[in-house]
């Protein structure tokens, strides 16, 4: 009856260790998969950062020579200057909005989704 006991302990025990050993995989599996999902999006939002910049260099390359059309060429490009300043002041003004809350709500669902809800999508 003792060694029956014993017996059922240590397979109780290897189970454990089991589950254990499964949550502990399942775990990293996760993470791994949620930093994946992290690094491509930073990747491919730099990338498509860099060929928005460069498509908005020749935009308003284009913008200053069609207004040095109508206006003189430096008042063109002061006329684009200032646009740019103004947006630039006005992604500063609501940064919150635009930048910050999208990326803690991108983060939080990546990071704090629960499982359940990976498999009924």
């Amino acid at each position: 009856m003792n060694e029956n006991q014993t017996g059922n302990i240590k397979r109780l025990a290897n189970i454990v260790v089991r589950y254990l050993t499964l949550q502990l995989d399942y775990a990293r599996l996760t993470a791994t998969e949620k930093l994946i999902v992290l690094l491509s999006t930073v990747v491919f939002s730099g990338i498509l950062a860099i060929i928005g910049v460069i498509a908005l260099v020749f935009i308003s390359i284009g913008i200053g020579h069609w207004l040095s059309m109508t206006v003189a060429p430096y008042t063109a490009y002061l006329f684009v200057s200032a646009f740019y300043i103004v947006l630039i002041a006005l992604i500063i003004i609501f940064r919150k909005q635009l930048i910050f809350n999208p990326v803690s709500r991108f983060l939080t669902r990546l990071f704090l989704k629960n499982p359940e809800e990976n498999d009924e999508k």
